[in-house]
């Protein structure tokens, strides 16, 4: 599996945990390449400093794309964090735009105002420009104010009733983005959260969590890195929101906990080992790595070569070919060789891998494809092939192929599903008397 790059445009705090200094550990953390994209160098961030050093660089954004471009450097999603003018918002929608038809997913965090105010350093017309970059997102992650100003309601206070709270989502559907999560929501004192929906599908849901007395600077950037992190990953929305209020609610307790002066920050990195291990959990595909994901592909395999194979093929075949193609040894040295196998994970427990590996400069073959009895008819086997599909063509990729028993009817079906289709057929020995009669199937890419 392919890994992701995302672009984080942000500025960069040089001392005081926001901004950069956050989303770069956080989306590494979750597995995920994070290129960045300075909009602004400070000394410190703003939020209880003073004497701070600032440097603008919005007259170095253009040309940093541009060479971006030159080199054909490309990325899965943009996320965009405080944007400090109307030039800086119209140069990251120049981003953006040029990369139409890459589909690359944009996230916006519409950074300009809390409690009812907005920033200083922003004007009452501001909140028009940062609705038209939200309007150009796949998820947007505002608070209530933000939302408020962008959409030209009264702010109200916590706490919220779901009513009112359901009336805004609503309300918010109107900027466009498919998916929004909605910060900072509080239905009782003593408790705050977030509340997300998917205007697609109509997915809703809640994460609360116990709430520490305090402000503490920079927990919005924790929570929109964690969110994007987690998302990029693979997770689903519930899990990703999950993860991002579970990561910045233990930040501020650590933190609360050890009586640090704010200005300089919350504690995430501490929480970082269980955030990536939760991302692991979590989502549904990952590149076996570990002598551990090796250990549950030689678990399936013992399972699921049987099960599909036993009433196919000649007794003893299954088993003869587990011991010599699926042991934890014969995996690790089929990785040492160019093999990559991903294990695909349902409800916190692997149940199903897949192998592959590249034929020349061009060709891309996938060796295993097999899920659990538990994990089938939910869409895993395709995420799977796709998946492999997508690491292929990400590596020049322009064929495809794989070899299917020809008593094998549902792999079969499964693969003419998918746009393989059969190209010829082959006979021959496996070892030990034992032979095979396949099919080839492929597809361009």
């Amino acid at each position: 599996m392919r890994q992701k790059r995302i672009l984080a445009v942000h500025d960069i705090s040089c001392v005081g945990k926001c901004s950069l200094t956050v989303a770069l550990p956080i989306i590494s953390a979750a597995g995920v390449e994070c290129a960045v994209l300075p909009t602004a160098v400070l000394s410190t961030h703003t939020g209880g400093f003073t004497g701070f050093t600032f440097r603008d660089l919005t007259g170095d954004i253009k040309p940093i794309g541009a060479h971006w471009s030159s080199l054909g450097i490309r990325f899965d999603a943009i996320y965009t964090g405080f944007l400090g003018s109307f030039e800086q918002i119209e140069l990251v929608k120049e981003l953006i735009d040029g990369m139409s038809g890459q589909d690359v997913k944009v996230y916006v965090d519409p950074v300009m105002a809390d409690k009812g105010k907005m920033y200083s350093v922003f004007g009452p017309d501001f909140p028009a420009g940062m609705r038209s970059l939200c309007e150009k997102a796949d998820l947007i992650m505002p608070n209530m104010t933000e939302l408020a100003f962008m959409l030209g309601f009264e702010y109200k206070d916590v706490p919220y009733t779901r009513e009112y709270v359901d009336d805004i989502l609503d309300k918010a559907k109107a900027i466009g983005a498919p998916r929004i999560v909605i910060t900072g929501i509080s239905y009782e004192p003593g408790k705050i959260g977030a509340i997300y929906r998917d205007y697609s599908t109509g997915d809703q849901g809640e994460v609360m969590a116990d709430e520490v007395p305090g402000y503490y600077h920079g927990t919005g950037d924790v929570f929109g890195s964690a969110l994007v992190g987690a998302l990029e990953s693979g997770a689903a929305l519930k899990d990703a929101v999950s993860m991002a209020v579970e990561l910045t609610v233990s930040s501020i307790v650590r933190t609360h906990s050890a009586c640090t002066d704010v200005r300089f920050g919350v504690n995430f990195e501490c929480g970082l080992t269980q955030y990536a291990r939760s991302i692991r959990d979590k989502a549904p595909l990952r590149i076996a790595s570990t002598d551990d994901d090796i250990m549950s592909i030689d678990a399936m395999a013992k399972v699921v070569w049987p099960e599909t194979y036993d009433p196919i093929i000649p007794e003893g075949q299954a088993e003869y070919m587990v011991k010599r193609f699926q042991t934890a040894e014969a995996i690790r040295k089929q990785i040492s060789e160019g093999f990559v196998y991903e294990i695909a994970r349902l409800d916190g427990e692997d149940v199903g891998y897949c192998g592959y590996k590249m034929e020349g400069e061009d060709v891309l073959y996938v060796s295993k494809l097999y899920v659990l009895a538990e994990g089938r008819k939910s869409g895993i086997g395709k995420l799977m092939l796709e998946a492999a599909m997508d690491a292929g063509r990400a590596v020049g990729a322009k064929r495809m192929h794989l070899s299917v028993n020809k008593s094998n009817v549902r792999a079969i079906e499964f693969y003419e599903h998918m746009g393989l289709v059969k190209e010829s057929s082959y006979y021959g020995e496996v070892g030990d008397g034992f032979y095979y009669d396949d099919y080839r199937m492929g597809c361009d890419l």
